[in-house]
């Protein structure tokens, strides 16, 4: 029968016996120097931060690539445009359940424009007008996490780098007394506070904070360790520093994302942030309880709640996307449908079929002009012939004139979710 891994703490507390403490070291110790468990080499106040590989972690781990290879084949089944659609609604996703965390208030449609200037910076035309998306609000932050997309994406490896995520991520929404105050990071002490009193104080002295971080960076770069295991453990290593006065959970989550995206699929590591916000407690518990000195620097109970957490993300993501890819099936027969009653034309057609997926997979749920033209293969000018012919049908409305844009109409809406029939559109 399978036996529950407890942690140190609870084991000492559980002890009832007057050689607790000695039986306390010993656990400690032989958990430590197992064959199985994965030493940093990394030594706090809490003692070296080391890894155990019960039979609980093991399974998690097996969960997450089985779940990870059910993603990857939905994800094949997305076409490339939904695909580059839905990524933009992750990310929205993301930016907005991390500022939520750290209590940053940012309304989904800023995030939503932040997200679009930064998918804006990519493109040649815009690079050409030199419009600068740092103008936006969010705009750095959400280009970082959309060039997780590309899988060149440059690991940080310096302190500097780190620095340079921060600035990016957080600078901007710093009060001033609050950005850093040293050569690269704090210089000064400081606490995290919650409903109890003070939960955390994060290291002392700008040097120890350097020398913990480089320790850090060395970490998730050897070899020595499974990346996702590592990456989860750098995760805590950097809350537990808390290099900044502020800022620290969102440059923290970014930079897990960014170490988990060499070895999970892109939707599971963008959708993390969303299932830790819906389970702040438990992310946060997983901080306090590895922190408790009698647990002597062992990370597991950690890493098994970050797994839990990655797997919850998993789960609400195979049932997203299976239920997406069912209405667009649905969605695509309708156009087939219409577009054959209607008798139109393969262009007419085929933007019908554009808007129906920016109905479902899009986070602003509209084309503009330049979309459809990019979309259809045809110039502005064409596809405002095209864009006519659906609004007289009723099928799409204008959201805007100047800019032109545009949207799937409420009955088409209707029709989609199965409200209406679509007799009705006739």
């Amino acid at each position: 029968m399978h036996t529950e891994y407890k942690t140190l703490a609870r084991l000492f507390h559980a002890d009832g016996s007057g050689d607790a403490f000695r039986n306390h070291e010993a656990f400690a110790k032989q958990r430590l120097e197992s064959d199985s468990t994965y030493r940093t080499g990394i030594v706090t106040s809490l003692g070296e931060l080391f890894i155990g590989m019960p039979r609980e972690t093991i399974d998690r781990i097996a969960e997450i690539l089985t779940m990870e290879r059910k993603i990857s084949n939905q994800w094949q089944r997305i076409s490339g445009v939904m695909r580059w659609n839905y990524i933009h609604h992750f990310i929205a996703d993301e930016l907005q359940a991390t500022n939520e965390m750290e209590g940053v208030r940012s309304t989904r449609k800023e995030v939503e424009m932040a997200v679009e200037a930064a998918s804006a910076s990519r493109s040649v035309e815009h690079a050409k007008r030199q419009n600068n998306v740092s103008d936006t609000r969010f705009g750095e932050f959400a280009k970082l996490y959309l060039n997780l997309t590309d899988n060149n994406t440059v690991l940080p490896r310096s302190l500097e780098d780190i620095r340079s995520v921060y600035d990016k991520i957080a600078l901007d929404g710093i009060k001033e007394s609050d950005k850093p105050d040293g050569k690269l990071f704090r210089a000064r002490g400081v606490h995290v506070e919650g409903p109890r009193g003070v939960e955390h104080e994060g290291i002392r002295g700008e040097d120890r904070i350097s020398a913990l971080l480089t320790q850090m960076l060395a970490l998730v770069a050897s070899e020595d360790m499974p990346l996702l295991i590592s990456a989860l453990a750098s995760h805590f290593l950097f809350e537990y520093i808390h290099p900044f006065y502020d800022g620290n959970g969102r440059t923290g989550r970014y930079l897990l994302a960014l170490y988990l995206s060499r070895v999970l699929t892109l939707p599971t590591v963008l959708s993390l942030s969303r299932a830790i916000n819906e389970r702040k407690s438990a992310y946060y518990r997983a901080f306090t309880v590895t922190e408790d000195k009698l647990n002597c620097g062992e990370l597991t109970f950690f890493i098994n709640t970050m797994l839990d957490l990655i797997l919850e993300a998993q789960r609400s993501l195979v049932e997203d996307i299976a239920l997406k890819l069912d209405r667009y099936e649905r969605a695509a027969e309708i156009s087939k449908f219409l577009s054959q009653k209607a008798h139109l034309d393969e262009h007419t057609s085929y933007l019908l079929h554009g808007v129906m997926q920016e109905e479902l997979f899009d986070t602003r749920k509209s084309m503009s002009l330049q979309d459809i033209a990019e979309h259809c293969g045809v110039t502005k000018q064409s596809a405002r012939k095209y864009v006519g012919k659906l609004e007289d049908l009723g099928w799409i409305e204008r959201v805007s004139g100047r800019p032109l844009r545009v949207h799937a109409g409420k009955r088409l809406v209707a029709v989609m979710n199965g409200e209406m029939d679509m007799a009705g559109l006739f």
